[in-house]
């Protein structure tokens, strides 16, 4: 490991040095691991900032191992390293320095550090990856948030425009941005905003591919239920999906579609014995929260409807009408939606009834028209700047759909599975 070092050392100062560093490190790189033992030594006579092209072989070959005996030691390495280091000269081997990143968050993921990560992934990011373009950092990134259920973590870069994907300059795989969809589709969920949690599930199923991968299963299970909390309807697979995906979503998805059929009829009955047929597979699936919301969605436009027909019920009625077991669940239901002013109602508990109302809101009051004004200030402030914007750079659906398949299809279709 002399030698090594001494390469190093002598090699890290022009550009043109670099390379041949690069070259002779890139030579050696599966031998380093035969000496596991002394890396730290090493590693420990190289000041990171200047000599980070060298100090980034020696710290992926210790990070490659499977166990570690201080897990809390390599832990502070990376996190050390992705801090300080300098990249214009990481990016001379990019691979390696996203490799670092996954390891980082896999070690942390398993020593319940996750939390951790969160701000060295994202100063990564910011190193490494050009404005608007998506870098497999992104996903490590959003999974070491996701691991933390630090959400509003997340959110700066969800919420940053993506719209390069370039393969010759991250080395990004079909597998990075499905992962990517994925977890700002978990992201989302968990921050209750089905909208955006439906519209990044969608884009994962879309990716062009020829074979289905369990990411896109995963996705598509999700798409159905936030898409429902979204918008109240039943969605149906998304226009981008190939044929063949579609089909073997369609052979897969049993359980869900069924759900999702008895969600249409508004039948709580037929919704509950879904639930109760497929329920280990909900909790295998770990989506039997999202399953429970819908049902609660379901049992409260059921209570919306009740107010466009009926004046007073009685407390009994409801609980039939919705398939409850007793008036104090009916009674919990709407004491809720009145609390959050989903309906407008009084209950009567000694009569056991309940009278509705109409919104006592008027729609011309001050507060309306001030909200009002400010969505309308809001979308002539985003016209403005979509005006500046080239006509080829969009954030929809439909254009990272084109610039996945430009980018991705040269390199095959097909989904990779292992890390």
């Amino acid at each position: 490991m002399e030698k090594v070092l001494n390469i190093i050392l002598q090699y890290s100062d022009t550009k043109e040095e670099r390379k041949q560093l690069k070259n002779y490190l890139d030579k050696i790189d599966e031998q380093l691991t035969n000496f596991i033992g002394q890396l730290d030594l090493v590693m420990k006579q190289l000041p990171i900032t200047k000599y980070s092209l060298g100090y980034m072989y020696l710290l992926a070959a210790k990070a490659s191992l499977k166990r570690f005996q201080n897990p809390e030691l390599i832990l502070m390495q990376i996190q050390t390293f992705l801090l300080q280091c300098d990249p214009s000269q990481v990016s001379m081997s990019i691979e390696k320095f996203f490799f670092l990143c996954r390891r980082f968050v896999t070690i942390a993921i398993r020593e319940k550090f996750a939390h951790g990560t969160i701000y060295p992934l994202k100063i990564a990011i910011e190193k490494i990856g050009r404005s608007g373009e998506l870098t497999p950092t992104h996903a490590y990134f959003l999974q070491a948030c996701l691991a933390s259920q630090n959400f509003s973590a997340a959110l700066p870069i969800l919420e940053s425009d993506v719209f390069e994907i370039d393969t010759k300059h991250t080395k990004i795989k079909i597998k990075d941005v499905l992962l990517y969809f994925y977890y700002g589709g978990m992201i989302y969920t968990g921050l209750k905003k089905y909208d955006e949690a439906t519209y990044y599930f969608e884009l994962a199923v879309t990716i062009p591919a020829d074979t289905l991968s369990s990411i896109m299963l995963e996705s598509y299970r999700r798409y159905l239920l936030t898409s429902i909390l979204s918008t109240g309807k039943v969605p149906l697979i998304p226009q981008n999906t190939s044929m063949s995906i579609q089909g073997m979503l369609r052979k897969v998805c049993k359980p869900y579609e069924e759900f999702v059929e008895a969600f249409r009829s508004m039948d709580i009955e037929r919704v509950g014995i879904c639930i109760s047929t497929y329920m280990e597979v909900y909790e295998k699936d770990k989506t039997f929260g999202l399953i429970k919301l819908v049902r609660d969605n379901l049992v409260r436009r059921k209570i919306q409807r009740l107010t466009k027909t009926y004046i007073t019920l009685s407390l009994e009625y409801v609980s039939q009408q919705l398939n409850m077991n007793s008036t104090q669940e009916a009674e919990f239901y709407l004491l809720d939606m009145i609390e959050q002013g989903e309906v407008f109602a009084t209950i009567d508990q000694k009569e056991g009834q309940i009278s509705f109302h109409a919104d006592p809101e008027p729609y011309d009051s001050v507060r309306v028209s001030l909200e009002l004004n400010e969505k309308i200030q809001e979308v002539i402030g985003l016209a403005k700047n979509l005006d500046l914007l080239d006509e080829k750079i969009s954030t929809n659906s439909n254009f990272i759909h084109k610039m996945v398949i430009k980018e991705l299809q040269g390199g095959g279709n097909k989904t990779e599975e292992n890390d």
